[in-house]
């Protein structure tokens, strides 16, 4: 990776700055609920590795571009806020096995639950983006309504609810790709 290569890329810089530094910051704010202070620090760091890159920049997607480096510069700050430090273990925390407690329930990583989150999104809004009589037939066959269940409720042919559960799983396909979003049959 080059460094800086001029005054050109400095232009640019400057001009990407200006365009996108608020933005950044209510990405930071907005996605990994973070404090303005937080929000700042982490959007210099987004913007410190798009200065070391820019003479690789090729112009197109600005804020697609910004929005990976910010995404990554999240991913990396949740994951040091979480990660336990080599040596941090409590003496006592040894000794807690054979207490009388119960286990504390397994927790997810946030990194795990952010792109969770962001996966139910995009689903959520891929199924309203679906035509009424496919969103309605997919909503219902995701609560476990069985086909005939889904006719009966609305007053449609089994293989129509067939059809159009089909028809959406295909669009739901096309759209978010094969992410395995959807239960199988």
């Amino acid at each position: 990776m080059r460094q800086n290569g001029g005054s050109g890329d400095d232009e640019l810089f400057r001009s990407l700055y200006t365009r996108h530094y608020a933005r950044t910051l209510r990405f930071f704010r907005k996605v990994f609920r973070v404090s303005t202070a937080d929000a700042q620090e982490l959007a210099q760091d987004v913007f410190v590795r798009l200065y070391r890159a820019i003479g690789e920049y090729r112009g197109d997607s600005e804020w697609a571009l910004l929005e990976t480096i910010a995404r990554n510069v999240g991913y990396n700050y949740v994951r040091a806020r979480t990660t336990i430090k080599r040596g941090a273990v409590r003496a006592e925390s040894l000794d807690e096995r054979d207490s009388e407690k119960e286990p504390a329930a397994v927790q997810t990583d946030p990194v795990d639950r952010l792109i969770e989150a962001e996966r139910l999104t995009r689903l959520r809004e891929a199924i309203a983006a679906l035509p009424k009589g496919q969103r309605h037939c997919l909503r219902l066959w995701l609560h476990d309504a069985s086909y005939e269940e889904i006719a009966q409720a609305l007053r449609i042919s089994i293989e129509a609810v067939r059809s159009r559960v089909r028809d959406a799983k295909r669009s739901l396909r096309a759209r978010l790709g094969d992410e395995g979003v959807l239960p199988e049959d």
